[in-house]
């Protein structure tokens, strides 16, 4: 029976005063989304009621495609089964009826932060039932780029102090101990997610262990550039200059840290920067990849420059992506690419310091343990003078690290995030021991044992 026969029925048995076991109304579902930034393209939502299905993720029993209008607006599903559905919506701004997340618009039952449960993003649907979605457009890790979100960095805990660091075309925060003088400086960097909303979440469970600590945009936040693209590599010096300067900060190296593209950004900055004595790569790359920008039509540009000029990139095989499936196939599948594009490869060995690499081998973002399996095998091919630890957890994923495990970051990472990979148990096992390592490594490189 197709939807309008059933409501024409359901009607009838009305009309007729009737009782028939077994018949159920059919429910109507209305949602009031607000903070829609624009009417550009359309809200999608879909309603999901198998609570094993991954979020976000293409389950759908009912779905809905309207127009989208600035600001706030309804969303009604008719004919429904009574029942519990987990609820996911997007805003598809430029029209390719796929979420390009954090680019586009998000948002999930009950208001739920990412990454979504089917426990917290479900609501029960029971005749007329009305709820209220606020569209989020705020970074996601292993996302796409987008426009910039207003910025919710992490307050500072108990004992730290943070300063925000708005000069010199500069975007961070920046955390350090309350007492006890001058510490060992870090600077950290997220990846594709842009801003400093996760990366700041990171930095203060390292201030609280003794280190001042800059957390650093390089895109996606007021001034720095909407996209992952066109990244000048002597951003990052200047902030290394700026972090050095600080009071709070001891003389002598810093360390840096950087997540997924991060990593990359990481890797190529160490190898230039002889002040940088500690590089902490989490889920890395070896190679220069291409920029990201899925806002715009056509080739992304190269993601970073030196001297305004673009450095040597490969291209992901967009071939390869299918919808809810890991987007690391598109990496794998170019993976041979540098055989012939041997200048794309990060000169590693060019590295000032030691070089920790943190991978899981169920990345879903990109293969992260074969390129840390890479960059270990040249490192060692070329005779590094600095230390090499690598630690490779294979049933992580992309989330591969969080800083303290029973820190902020850690908590938003805590379920299951099928779009990132690995299981919430190894990856909390991850984070327990890749942390007391990472600490282990840092008191070393940054106490003057360094090459």
């Amino acid at each position: 029976m197709d939807k309008l026969t059933r409501r024409a029925g359901a009607r009838a048995l009305a009309m007729g005063g009737l009782i028939v076991a077994g018949w159920v109304p059919a429910a109507t579902l209305t949602l009031d989304i607000s903070n829609l930034r624009s009417a550009q393209g359309r809200v999608m939502v879909s309603l999901c009621s198998d609570a094993s299905a991954p979020l976000p993720g293409g389950c759908s029993d009912y779905n809905a495609s309207v127009a989208a209008r600035q600001g706030e607006m309804a969303v009604r599903i008719d004919d429904m089964k009574p029942g519990r559905y987990a609820i996911q919506s997007f805003h598809d701004e430029n029209g390719n009826f796929r979420p390009d997340i954090p680019g586009e618009g998000f948002a999930f039952g009950n208001d739920t932060a990412w990454p979504p449960s089917f426990s917290a993003a479900s609501l029960e649907v029971q005749g007329d039932t009305r709820s209220s979605l606020k569209m989020n457009y705020s970074a996601v890790p292993g996302g796409r780029a987008g426009p910039a979100a207003p910025s919710q960095d992490a307050p500072a805990p108990q004992g730290v102090t943070r300063t925000d660091l708005r000069a010199d075309g500069l975007y961070g925060e920046f955390y350090a101990p309350a007492q006890g003088g001058p510490a060992p400086a870090l600077l950290l960097i997220g990846g594709s997610e842009g801003g400093v909303d996760t990366i700041s979440q990171m930095a203060t469970t390292f201030a609280q262990q003794g280190y001042a600590t800059l957390a650093l945009a390089y895109w996606n936040a007021p001034g720095l550039p909407p996209s992952l693209e066109n990244i000048p590599l002597e951003y990052f010096d200047r902030a290394i200059t700026w972090l050095q300067a600080q009071p709070q900060v001891r003389p002598g190296g810093v360390g840096m840290l950087g997540w997924s593209r991060g990593a990359e950004a990481a890797l190529l900055v160490a190898s230039r920067n002889p002040a940088i004595h500690a590089v902490i790569a989490v889920a890395p790359s070896g190679v220069v990849w291409q920029g990201l920008n899925f806002n715009a039509a056509g080739a992304s540009k190269p993601a970073w420059t030196v001297k305004a000029a673009p450095l040597p990139s490969i291209v992901p095989d967009a071939s390869h992506y299918r919808p809810d499936q890991p987007l690391a196939r598109m990496f794998t599948a170019s993976i041979d690419a540098v055989n012939v594009r041997a200048d794309a490869i990060i000169p590693v060995e060019k590295i000032h310091g030691s070089v920790l690499l943190i991978s899981g081998g169920d990345d879903h973002i990109w293969p992260s343990m074969r390129f840390a399996d890479r960059i270990a095998a040249r490192l060692q091919a070329l005779a590094f003078k600095g230390e090499v630890v690598q630690l490779d957890y294979p049933d992580a994923g992309h989330a591969v690290f969080v800083g303290d495990p029973k820190g902020p970051m850690a908590r938003a990472f805590s379920g299951d995030n099928a779009m990132m990979g690995g299981t919430p148990q190894a990856n909390m096992a991850a984070w327990a021991d890749g942390w007391s390592h990472t600490l282990v490594f840092l008191q070393k490189q940054l106490n003057g044992e360094h090459p």
